[in-house]
């Protein structure tokens, strides 16, 4: 399972890349479970001590990824257009949101209960968290300005942002589970079909 070494002595972000990709790759195979730092170490190819020397456990590994996915999410939501309309824009980043889902949703459960269930919180568990607020942030403003773009009104309720993810992450769950296939509804209708209805959801009036 141990990746391919191109990382440069003393390439200390390589190096963290690195480890990181190995964690991803137990994660996909393995689950949280199979997520043990020696196991993440034999992955990157360097010592279990090198990898103590990025992170404080495998709760903080898990965080990093987390962070890693929601920052390219963040990215999409500031670059996506906003002409495309509230339902084009959901449309745009369902796959992202469907892929995070898949390689972290099943985990996410395991890492809540033992890290900020148990209090146990690293620089890594506590900047993880801090990201995903920054992301429903963001979401939220490209919401309203996509709204504005198109001349609605969004309801005015704080949990807004977080019922529209939420209804993403159902979607993605679905979408995985195959539940379009066993109801004989082809995928891209169940996106265009709950993209549409957050919609209708959110806007007044």
């Amino acid at each position: 399972m141990s990746t391919e070494q191109t990382t440069a002595w003393g390439d200390a972000e390589g190096r963290r890349r690195d480890i990181l990709s190995s964690a991803e790759l137990i994660l996909e195979e393995h689950g949280y479970a199979g997520l043990t730092m020696r196991a993440i170490a034999v992955g990157a190819g360097v010592s279990s001590g090198t990898v103590y020397q990025y992170f404080d456990g495998k709760e903080d590994v898990f965080a990093a990824l987390m962070e890693r996915r929601l920052d390219d999410l963040r990215r999409t939501l500031a670059e996506v257009d906003r002409g495309l309309g509230i339902a084009g824009v959901l449309r745009e980043i369902e796959p992202q949101v469907t892929e995070l889902w898949r390689r972290f949703g099943r985990s996410a459960a395991q890492w809540e209960a033992k890290v900020l269930a148990g209090g146990r919180r690293g620089k890594e568990a506590t900047g993880s968290v801090k990201v995903y607020r920054k992301t429903i942030t963001a979401l939220a403003r490209t919401l309203a300005e996509t709204a504005e773009a198109a001349g609605q009104t969004l309801l005015d309720d704080p949990a807004l942002p977080h019922w529209v993810w939420d209804s993403l992450i159902g979607l993605a769950d679905d979408l995985l589970l195959q539940g379009s296939r066993t109801s004989r509804v082809r995928p891209a209708d169940l996106i265009a079909f709950a993209t549409g209805a957050i919609e209708r959801g959110i806007v007044a009036g």
